[in-house]
């Protein structure tokens, strides 16, 4: 039995967007529906400091990639903050390598952080996660999909490498697609089986010439690469020059802002239909109707608000939130929300008290989460079937506040899937 994307999505998704933007006959701009901001029945007993772990600068595929994301946890704070909690982040920077994120969790311990939120990814981080561990305080890893050999006390909130493998499959399967060249680079793990290659971030143009010989010799019908955003972005670009039917399917390291400015530099463009994996918590999901459109709703109008706010800054205090909230994640959101949740259901900020907590716990939208429900009883929170085919577009649901001068973004939206 095979799955077919409902492609309906892409019309629909256009019906959608005029009508958020226009109201009546005064065509006045108007947001997603009005939602609670405030996490007011969220109430964290004492002063609850949160680790924040991020990546300023690093090699592909170790985590820089993902420093714009990382500010959805600000937003998440302020609405707690509005909600009477008293939350804070203690922000570091582990520099891309595994001896600056082990020094990061060393500062957390000392700052006496109740748990951590790693905004990062990479193999740098496997000694850092580890020592998090023995010091007894509590991560949670919205980015990390590698489930294998977690030590005690770190759990996955995002889509793990089975999702990933489950929802590409998924994908290639709803357009009959059989034989995909596979693409790594980076360190990111492949998906799905099919014809190899691998890509150097300095020479994207032999892939794509391997790839076009092997749709020539009509031994592969599409691709999908795994990659850090920047080397995706590179290929996706030569693909689009040298093969410009071929269905590409991307895996979640698309959805970063990064990838769409790069595909832009290197002379891509942002208007052709790509497939990637990830979950219904995007910009579009404020457009459907629905809980889970609600909650997405409510982050995105704290987003908003804190853009406007100009006093908020980055994660580093240096840039104003306006600059950067157009990377603001859920996810990351998301993380904060479950360690605030674990240290009320505690009625504590100890970092113990919060794993004791946190560890079998469920969150969810009515405990302030904007995407799908956490079950901390494993290490991987997420329900993998959470993950699901996401196609792109240009066209902006304008939930978040614009940018000038900003490079044309790409955004992301969940299509239906009809089993048959």
């Amino acid at each position: 039995m095979r799955a077919r994307l409902l492609r309906t999505g892409l019309p629909v998704l256009a019906a959608a967007l005029a009508l958020a933007g226009c109201s009546g006959d005064d065509d006045t701009p108007q947001g997603p529906r009005p939602a609670a901001v405030a996490l007011k029945d969220l109430k964290v007993d004492g002063d609850l400091r949160i680790g924040l772990l991020v990546t300023l600068d690093s090699a592909p595929g170790q985590g820089d990639a993902l420093l714009p994301a990382a500010s959805g946890a600000q937003v998440a704070v302020e609405r707690l903050t509005l909600g009477g909690s008293k939350v804070s982040l203690d922000v570091q920077d582990d520099r891309g390598t595994a001896d600056g994120a082990v020094q990061a969790i060393e500062r957390f311990v000392a700052d006496g952080v109740g748990g951590i939120v790693v905004a990062s990814t990479g193999d740098h981080l496997d000694d850092a996660l580890a020592a998090a561990s023995k010091a007894g305080v509590p991560v949670i890893a919205p980015y990390l999909r590698d489930a294998d050999g977690l030590p005690a006390g770190v759990w996955l909130t995002g889509p793990d490498d089975r999702g990933v493998a489950a929802a590409t499959q998924r994908a290639l399967d709803a357009d009959k697609l059989l034989d995909p060249f596979v693409i790594t680079a980076d360190g990111v793990s492949a998906p799905v089986d099919g014809l190899e290659g691998s890509a150097g971030t300095d020479r994207p143009e032999r892939v794509v010439a391997q790839v076009r010989k092997a749709v020539k010799e009509q031994r592969a019908d599409s691709v999908v690469v795994a990659a850090a955003p920047e080397t995706q972005a590179s290929i996706v670009a030569g693909l689009q020059g040298a093969l410009p039917d071929l269905p590409i399917v991307l895996t979640p390291e698309a959805l970063t802002p990064v990838f769409a400015t790069r595909l832009v530099d290197d002379g891509g463009t942002p208007a052709d239909e790509l497939t990637s994996v990830g979950l219904d918590a995007t910009d579009a999901t404020t457009l459907a109707q629905g809980p889970q459109a609600d909650a997405a709703a409510a982050y995105f109008t704290a987003l908003r608000l804190m853009a406007d706010d100009p006093d908020a800054t980055d994660v580093f205090g240096s840039t104003p939130f306006a600059q950067v909230a157009d990377g603001a994640d859920i996810a990351s959101h998301d993380a904060v929300i479950a360690l605030a949740t674990a240290a009320a259901s505690a009625g504590s900020v100890a970092p113990a008290d919060v794993e004791k907590a946190l560890d079998g716990l469920t969150v969810e939208a009515a405990d302030g989460l904007a995407g799908p429900a956490l079950d901390f009883s494993t290490p991987v929170a997420l329900d993998q079937s959470d993950v699901v085919a996401l196609i792109s577009t240009s066209q902006d649901p304008g939930v978040r506040p614009a940018v000038a001068g900003a490079d044309p973004g790409l955004h992301w939206f969940a299509i239906p899937v009809e089993q048959g």
